[in-house]
């Protein structure tokens, strides 16, 4: 099921490979858009809202700035929601192509990793900040969004 997923974001088909008719470049410049829902602990949003615009929004503009993101937006929910379908931060992702969205190692990977010893030097405050944050999470899931349009 997973190798469907990254082929149909890649932009590669079951298809046999005579039968591909789009060219390569075509097939990478479709954008993947992500959806990241967060549940926080109860109590806890600003804090985590907080460290999450201190630290991780600022590497996410930077990869927007290089080009592997086209969108990136943060959403809350205007009414309150019952348990189970709560959330109470969204943030939506649209990456350039299907490899920035599911590649390992590869050129994502490796600005982004560039990007964060550039904008936090301190690499011990940000990884104890960034455990505080995630341990104020009490359930995260991710979308890939289709639009239809």
């Amino acid at each position: 099921m997973k190798t469907w997923i990254a082929a149909a974001l890649l932009g590669v088909s079951a298809q046999p490979v005579q039968a591909q008719q789009a060219p390569a470049e075509q097939a990478a410049a479709k954008t993947v858009t992500f959806e990241l829902y967060y549940r926080i602990k109860w109590g806890s949003l600003a804090e985590f809202k907080e460290l999450y615009k201190r630290n991780h929004e600022p590497l996410l503009r930077e990869m927007q700035k290089q080009g592997f993101l086209v969108e990136l937006h943060t959403d809350e929910p205007f009414t309150h929601m019952a348990g189970g379908q709560r959330w109470d931060l969204r943030v939506t992702m649209t990456y350039r192509d299907g490899a920035s969205a599911v590649e390992l190692g590869g050129e994502w990977d490796t600005a982004f990793e560039a990007a964060k010893a550039r904008l936090y030097p301190d690499k011990a405050t940000f990884e104890a900040e960034e455990a505080r944050r995630f341990a104020l999470v009490e359930e995260h899931w991710d979308i890939i969004v289709y639009r239809a349009d």
